[in-house]
């Protein structure tokens, strides 16, 4: 919880203080002009990028594999199209690195640790269980 309320203070910060600087360097209108030419770029790769993990998706399930990382490549994509669009460079650098393979593995792999880490364990804490016998009953016992 801490962690969001961060972010939602820190990116602001950052996004304007890098808008603050990049403006005083190369103006107002131009960076104005930037921040539509990151978006409409982004959005460009983006589909690009959507269109050629769908395909993956669709061949893996038609080879009945099981497509996880295709999906939350497919999710990483979905955040960046999303950083993209939003203005600011500090998002846009972020949304950008989510479109890389590399640094897109690199993501997946410290959310999922984190996800691990964090909830992983507390299955292995519940010592609930309940042990028994069954007995499977066929229609024709009945």
């Amino acid at each position: 919880m801490f962690l969001f309320i961060a972010l939602f203070i820190l990116v602001p910060i950052i996004e304007i203080s890098l808008f603050i600087e990049i403006g005083s360097i190369i103006g107002s209108f131009y960076t104005i002009i930037l921040i539509f030419i990151t978006a409409i770029v982004g959005v460009f790769f983006v589909r690009q990028q959507g269109i050629s993990t769908f395909q993956k998706l669709t061949s893996q399930l038609q080879n009945l594999e099981t497509p996880v990382q295709t999906m939350f490549e497919g999710l990483v994509i979905l955040i960046s199209g999303i950083l993209l669009i939003t203005p600011g460079f500090f998002t846009d650098a972020l949304g950008f690195l989510g479109l890389i393979p590399f640094t897109r593995i690199i993501f997946i792999k410290l959310v999922a640790s984190y996800i691990l880490s964090r909830y992983g364990k507390q299955s292995n804490q519940n010592k609930n269980t309940i042990e028994g016998e069954f007995i499977d009953i066929d229609e024709e016992e009945k």
